[in-house]
């Protein structure tokens, strides 16, 4: 019981701190990410025991579903108010607008690596 009291008091500062590497390459940005994603991952590796076929189908749909979110909650970023900086990747003389595109990019080749997978 105090797992779930600890697991529901959870706060923004927690739920936002963005994942290591591996996190990132699994499609798990920030903490919050892995209460769905972390699920469902399991879910894809357990397919892989039954099907490698399916298991890399299935993979490649939730890449093309989740960069293709990325993509459009980037946009908007990019069209809306510029406060929030993601990490820039070093490109310190970059303004927030040129990251977002980055991003965007970024998605975009996730979608297409996605749908590579899917075909």
């Amino acid at each position: 019981m105090k797992k779930f009291q600890s697991i529901f008091g959870i706060d923004n500062s927690w739920f936002y701190t963005e994942m290591p590497w591996w996190g990132k390459i699994s499609l798990i940005y920030i903490r919050g990410d892995l209460f769905v994603l972390l699920p469902i991952l399991l879910f894809i590796c357990i397919i892989g025991f039954f099907s490698l076929k399916w298991m890399i189908t299935v993979f490649g749909l939730l890449i093309v579903v989740r960069q293709s979110g990325e993509l459009i909650y980037w946009l908007l970023q990019q069209f809306g108010d510029k406060k929030y900086r993601p990490y820039d990747f070093g490109f310190k003389n970059l303004d927030n607008n040129a990251i977002y595109i980055l991003y965007q990019t970024f998605a975009i080749v996730g979608i297409v690596g996605g749908l590579i997978l899917v075909y």
